[in-house]
């Protein structure tokens, strides 16, 4: 049986997965993220890692890589990380193959994602897809006519860097008014904070759900506003796409039709017309393993 290494480097974690073709995890663990280590750090938590799995007989065939980062394709090389120093012009995939002496294929975690999801997934049998991670960041992944899509330099599916609010709150890319900056994680989490005041004590967008659910209006007023600039991003990308389906992970999705029952209304209100709900909305069906099983899904050859 041929199995696979899938690795991925996060922005808050670092995870690692033993899977066979058919996406079967056989061994998986993951780590928080150190971003001041950069790569070296990094690296070293993972092969730690990966040393504590259970012996796997000759091992994997071949080792994906997803990089919470934009990423040459050609050079095998991340480009950067908006979550710590080091990764800049990094031989990411050059340095992993020197120590599992494997294949490596490199891709940034939405494009894996994406990937893992239509192979996998929530998307199983679509040969169009959007896929949209809502964490610490927004990233985006497409498949097209059952293939990755990357663009002319790899570089597709940066729909958390479209801009939903010209000069509106800045974004860590630099600009401002970014979707990112308006329906990530820690924008759900900043927004709140602003609203409650200087004094108001740290908070995660978990909370902020949660404080909703208990009648808390300044917390339903901050969702409702991150969930009309998600929509209004989700459907300019369909508008532009017309993909079978959308999918949504990472950790905000996990709030479930708090986030999905008011989004699926604003990306019908924004969309071209079309008949009512012609576009799905999912929620991810990989989760927090979305990053090694998309890693996976890189080098697992398995036809969409």
């Amino acid at each position: 049986m041929a199995m696979y290494l899938g690795l991925d480097f996060g922005g808050t974690k670092l995870a690692a997965g033993l899977a066979d073709e058919s996406g079967r995890l056989l061994a998986f663990g993951r780590r928080p993220t150190d971003p001041a280590t950069g790569p070296a750090g990094a690296i070293a938590v993972l092969r730690s890692l990966i040393e504590s799995f259970p012996s796997s007989g000759d091992g994997p065939v071949a080792v994906g890589i997803s990089f919470g980062g934009p990423v040459d394709l050609t050079r095998r090389r991340t480009l950067l990380s908006h979550h710590g120093p080091g990764w800049e012009d990094f031989p990411l995939a050059d340095r992993v193959e020197e120590i599992w002496r494997f294949p490596v294929q490199l891709d940034n975690d939405a494009n894996a994602a994406a990937l893992g999801e239509c192979r996998f997934g929530a998307a199983r049998g679509h040969r169009h897809v959007l896929y949209l991670t809502v964490s610490t960041g927004i990233g985006a992944g497409i498949v097209l006519d059952g293939e990755l899509y990357r663009g002319a330099r790899g570089l597709s599916g940066e729909l958390g860097h479209t801009i939903v609010l010209p000069d509106g709150p800045p974004c860590p890319c630099g600009k401002r008014g970014c979707l990112e900056a308006m329906a990530s994680g820690p924008s759900i989490a900043r927004a709140y904070q602003e609203r409650l005041g200087p004094n108001a004590h740290d908070v995660s967008a978990e909370d902020v759900f949660r404080a909703s659910a208990t009648g808390d209006t300044r917390a339903t007023e901050t969702i409702e506003r991150a969930i009309r600039f998600l929509g209004i991003g989700v459907a300019n990308a369909v508008n532009v796409l017309d993909p079978d389906v959308v999918v949504i992970g990472g950790g905000v999705a996990r709030a479930g039709e708090a986030l999905f029952g008011p989004l699926r209304k604003t990306v019908q209100a924004f969309s071209a017309p079309s008949p009512p709900g012609a576009v799905p909305i999912l929620p991810a069906a990989l989760d927090d393993r979305a990053g090694v099983v998309g890693a996976i899904a890189l080098v697992a050859s398995r036809p969409i």
